[in-house]
């Protein structure tokens, strides 16, 4: 009998989507009937515990197929917040999908792949089914999956076939973690606040740290008594944002911010005078609330727009560090997170603190150190060498931006004039591409042109394999 597969397509760049192609291709060697659910499309809301027609159209989907398949590309270090939207409605209204089977289609630039990969692993085990395995595809905007393409599309051949058998066999997978109490997963959650001692600080410094949390304070006692204790032990000004206060929408995936070259990103909303105030202060602390395996969706949504930031370390010079709260043995993974997003950024990391692991004195006493030591290193200038999380990120996009830069504008001319190539920026035929396409006519047409090319080589590779003994798969598209 013919089972079902879901693909769950949580990009927000649509039909345009690399991680969309890429999964297009995998369906070619199913040997079951598939259907692809766009939970960008569906628009949810950010209410975990809100149903609404959408949502439920999607949960039905699910539970009618008997494989689900994670598709999005990497947005800031995990899925992008529309899919995690979906994510806090599961965990938050208790569905379960025991008896299914889980993989994971994702395209990114190739840094921290693995992390990425192995949180949807736990989402997905936390969620009841079991995970039969997944591709990680180098994405681009224009083309698709790119590089490594022969790899690519032989790891979608594996990845068709694993789930080919396994729901011919009724084969599920064992459970690599172990299931966490779900109050911690879900979004509604918070932790526990704890006593803040002692005196007050006197304000005799002259710096200003941000603090940046996702949830309300008033909603959050754990992150309340966090920013207590960050303005009753600094010596410096301390600013609050409290995003879910704020207007700051989801990353749309145009990349716009980047090939306009202004590097100003043309959602309107309160994102880019947030990001104006981070290059105005002197120290930056992000405390986040863990759902879903990393953070609430409002600190999210404000990371994942941070992008832009993160292949242009801008804030260098600035100096912070991450709490994690009420996500009891899901803080570790979800302050390794923060801590990585915010270095990123150029911003020095001085800590990455988690509350559950010490009783209540012990963690109070850690975060007053921890912020007597950022005052230390705004006033002494800490030097603090890359760790590999960062290097990793900021060496791939250099390398991308180095033969990019005619479309990646905004990149090229960060990484050129702050003189972050470590080699001549590869002159000759890019240099001549980025003259090329500063006519917008005939950059549609060479990239045109090029898709085409790209296009041709895949069908080419496909017909070859075929030659050479593969098939097709039985599967037909599921009609909407």
């Amino acid at each position: 009998m013919t089972q079902r597969v879901v693909f769950l397509h949580g990009s927000p760049r649509g039909k345009r989507s690399a991680s969309l192609h890429t999964a297009r291709y995998l369906t070619r060697f199913l040997d079951h009937d598939y259907e692809f659910v766009d939970v960008v499309r569906a628009k949810l809301s950010t209410g975990p515990c809100e149903a609404g027609p959408a949502f439920l159209k999607i949960v039905e989907r699910m539970q009618a197929a008997d494989a689900v398949v994670w598709t999005f590309g990497a947005w800031v270090l995990f899925v992008p917040v529309q899919m995690q939207y979906l994510l806090d409605k599961l965990f938050a209204q208790g569905y379960d999908f025991s008896g299914k089977i889980a993989a994971a289609v994702m395209t990114s630039a190739r840094a921290h792949d693995d992390f990425i990969l192995d949180r949807v692993r736990f989402v997905s085990e936390q969620l009841g089914f079991g995970y039969i395995g997944d591709v990680s595809a180098v994405g681009n905007p224009f083309f698709g999956y790119v590089d490594d393409e022969e790899a690519t599309e032989n790891s979608c051949r594996v990845l068709a076939g694993q789930i080919n058998r396994a729901l011919t066999e009724g084969y599920i997978p064992a459970r690599h973690y172990s299931l966490v109490e779900r109050n911690y997963l879900s979004p509604t959650y918070r932790g526990h606040g704890f006593a803040v001692d002692g005196s007050p600080t006197p304000k005799t410094g002259d710096k200003t740290i941000l603090v940046i949390t996702g949830s309300r304070l008033a909603e959050d006692p754990a992150n309340t008594s966090v920013v207590e204790s960050i303005r009753r032990y600094s010596r410096n000004n301390i600013e609050v944002v409290e995003l879910q206060d704020h207007r700051v929408g989801p990353c749309l995936g145009c990349y716009l911010c980047d090939f306009n070259g202004d590097g100003i990103c043309v959602v309107k909303d309160e994102y880019e005078a947030l990001k104006q105030r981070m290059h105005q202060v002197d120290g930056i602390v992000y405390i986040g609330t863990c759902a879903s395996g990393m953070v609430d969706v409002h600190l999210k949504a404000f990371l994942d727009r941070t992008w832009g930031i993160a292949h242009n370390p801008s804030l260098k010079g600035r100096y912070g560090f991450v709490v994690a709260t009420g996500g009891g043995p899901l803080e570790v993974n979800a302050a390794w997170y923060l801590r990585s997003v915010l270095g990123k950024t150029g911003t020095r990391c001085i800590a990455a603190l988690i509350q559950s692991a010490a009783d209540d004195a012990s963690f109070a006493a850690t975060l007053r150190r921890t912020v007597e030591d950022l005052d230390r290193a705004l006033d002494e200038r800490w030097q603090i060498a890359d760790r590999f999380s960062v290097r990793a990120v900021t060496l791939t996009f250099r390398d991308l931006i180095a033969t990019s830069g005619m479309m990646l504008r905004a990149d090229y001319r960060f990484h050129r004039e702050n003189k972050m190539f470590d080699y001549p920026s590869r002159g000759g035929a890019n240099a001549l591409l980025r003259m090329l396409f500063k006519n917008k006519k005939l950059e549609r047409w060479l990239l045109a042109t090029q898709q085409q090319q790209i296009a041709g080589a895949r069908e080419k590779r496909l017909a070859m394999y075929l030659q050479n003994g593969g098939q097709l798969g039985r599967g037909k598209e599921i009609p909407k």
